[in-house]
């Protein structure tokens, strides 16, 4: 008779006990018997691998060695595609087993677009990619605003600038049709919401999908550095939604990150790393990556009273309620 073996994401049994004494375990400091899954439910592979020089297969072996002993591995990866010039790219790891993706229009590429060109450079081009990859295009994104850097490539020092007026509004009409785009294509959407500290951002960002998003809809707002009245609009207003943290809630300056952690349910929080970007401590400096997921949920663990084991567990659960992998 054949047998089946189902993979388990979760608590995974590994190293199956002998009949050995607990204090012949003990001596011999066996790797644990369960595997805890994690993923990184926001990455931008290719800006990653092109930073350590290195090709996928060498980086994700390199991670399976460093992750063989310990509690918990890396199970899948949901990398970015942020502009149509960079689509193929990411669409390239998508032949890996573990890696999913999502494709979009940053808010930073957003005046790329005219309201006549849209549809046929981004909405066909994203649907065309879904019905390549019915079971690897996992959501609609990142897309949103942000209102903090300004996207004048002829400005000198432009992340020092603010998102001018004009670019605003531009920003607002592509996150408007990606919102409506992910509800006819029955996809979830990732959002990008980064103020310039006065708040504009933020109230912009919930007029427009109280708007245009379902109360239903799957929505994920990425590596949320915002406010903690922000988040509980969010929060309330739509139910499905969840919100992602990264290595910003390790750092010292990150106490405003920490209190929204503290506030949100566990069971409305996604890990993530947003590498190459904010490498969490104790790696402040380097390229972040989808192994550096464990010590985000370490602080959450800590700010919210829980067990590192309980975080990974839920926000496994999470990750599958938004992206079904």
């Amino acid at each position: 008779m054949t047998t089946t073996t189902t993979r388990i994401p979760l608590r995974t049994k590994v190293n199956a006990l002998s009949s050995s004494s607990t204090s012949d375990l003990r001596t011999t400091n066996p790797p644990s018997t369960i595997k805890y899954g994690y993923v990184d439910t926001h990455a931008h592979l290719e800006m990653i691998l092109e930073k350590l020089d290195t090709k996928y297969e060498h980086w994700i072996e390199s991670v399976r060695e460093k992750e063989s002993e310990q509690m918990y591995s890396l199970e899948s990866i949901l990398t970015i595609g942020c502009k149509p010039e960079n689509w193929r790219k990411v669409e390239h790891f998508l032949q890996f087993e573990e890696v999913y993706g999502a494709f979009g229009v940053h808010p930073l590429n957003a005046n790329a677009f005219e309201e006549n060109t849209f549809s046929t450079t981004v909405s066909d081009g994203l649907k065309a990619l879904h019905k390549k990859y019915p079971g690897k295009m996992k959501a609609i994104g990142e897309c949103g605003l942000d209102y903090y850097v300004c996207q004048d490539p002829d400005v000198a020092n432009a992340k020092e600038w603010v998102c001018p007026v004009d670019c605003r509004e531009h920003q607002q009409f592509v996150f408007k049709e990606q919102i409506l785009l992910a509800k006819e294509m029955n996809l979830p959407l990732v959002v990008h919401a980064r103020d310039a500290g006065d708040g504009d951002a933020e109230s912009d960002c919930l007029d427009i999908m109280r708007k245009h998003c379902d109360a239903s809809q799957k929505i994920h707002v990425h590596c949320f550095t915002g406010t903690t009245s922000f988040a509980q609009e969010l929060l309330q207003s739509f139910p499905n939604l969840k919100l992602g943290f990264t290595g910003v809630c390790t750092f010292k300056n990150g106490s405003n990150v920490r209190e929204v952690v503290r506030m949100t349910d566990l069971n409305r929080i996604l890990l993530e790393t947003d590498g190459p970007f904010m490498a969490p401590v104790p790696f402040r400096g380097k390229v972040a990556e989808p192994s550096m997921v464990p010590h985000i949920a370490e602080i959450i663990a800590t700010v919210k009273k829980s067990t590192v084991e309980d975080v990974f567990e839920v926000c496994r659960e999470n990750t599958r309620e938004v992206y079904g992998i």
